[in-house]
């Protein structure tokens, strides 16, 4: 029987966990809110889906456990640092020791988006380079790096915080994804029609939806979002020059022509010489990309 790991993917809203092996098979997942009150409570919610996993998957036996969080973690102690924007309180946390503690099973810990990019890197469909960039978008932009095959942190394990590059658009600073995430669209479509985000619910689909549709305002918005993400992307290839750039969240597994747009923009901006022969692909892993890696991560680590 294949080694079998216990795999949580910590969020800003939800935590996914399940029970994975080094094929990437999914033996067993479920779902849970995070809650929002404090650290203490995420770890408590950690445990409980951990015991749910052990009792719900007895005869698999994992070895051990791999946690994605978001925020920068030193990865050779699993001690969180902070920077975890959406989960405050989530910081100077010794994680791996109070797992292993209170699990007596070996806890291995990584950022969320590092181990999402690993997800797809090793089992996703359409991965097949050494030099890879890994993007996310979704409520923020989250990414990894790829060099000769390899995750790259950072000297201090704080790389890869893709969407944070320093961007300037239509008269503000700020970070990239400010601009190019999907809370972004949002928020410049909201710009466009004077919507306040107090009414009826708003999201990156629903203007999907209209624009498709055939409203002209949600068209415009998302013609912009193709042109912040292709710009952003322009300065990856440029710097990195990787030989296959991956795009995860939710709009790259509905929107089957939204990859090519963004494509066609990031290669109009960047230097021929760079995006000579780059491949710009949807990722295939989805949401369950992050638990996923969380799991291989640890399984390679043990």
């Amino acid at each position: 029987m294949s080694p079998a790991a216990i795999a949580i993917d910590i969020g800003g809203t939800a935590i996914k966990f399940g029970l994975t092996n080094l094929r990437g098979d999914i033996l067993w997942e479920s779902i849970t809110p995070t809650p929002g009150s404090s650290g203490t409570a995420i770890v408590e919610t950690v445990l409980r889906c951990i015991r749910e996993v052990r009792l719900a998957s007895e005869r698999h036996g994992a070895s051990c456990i791999g946690i994605g969080t978001p925020g920068i973690v030193d990865v050779s102690t699993g001690f969180v640092v902070g920077g975890a924007l959406q989960l405050p309180g989530w910081e100077n946390l010794p994680l791996a020791t109070i797992i292993t503690r209170e699990t007596g099973l070996p806890a291995f810990v990584d950022n969320d988006a590092n181990l999402m990019g690993l997800g797809e890197y090793v089992f996703g469909k359409n991965s097949r380079a050494k030099n890879t960039l890994f993007f996310t978008l979704g409520t923020g932009i989250g990414g990894a790096i790829f060099i000769d095959g390899e995750l790259y942190r950072g000297s201090r394990n704080a790389g890869g915080e893709l969407g944070c590059i320093p961007f300037h658009y239509d008269g503000k600073d700020g970070h990239w994804e400010d601009f190019a995430s999907m809370k972004g669209l949002v928020s410049r479509y909201m710009l466009r029609t004077g919507e306040r985000a107090g009414g009826s619910a708003l999201s990156a689909k629903s203007i999907f939806e209209k624009a498709a549709a055939g409203e002209k305002t949600a068209r415009e918005a998302i013609e912009e979002n193709i042109y912040l993400v292709g710009r952003g992307m322009a300065g990856y290839i440029n710097i990195f020059n990787p030989d296959q750039i991956i795009i995860g969240g939710g709009v790259s597994e509905t929107q089957s022509d939204y990859i090519a747009r963004v494509k066609a923009e990031a290669f109009w901006h960047a230097l021929p010489e760079c995006c000579k022969g780059v491949e710009i692909v949807a990722a295939s892993l989805g949401n369950r990309a992050g638990f996923i890696g969380a799991g291989y991560y640890a399984l390679s680590r043990k």
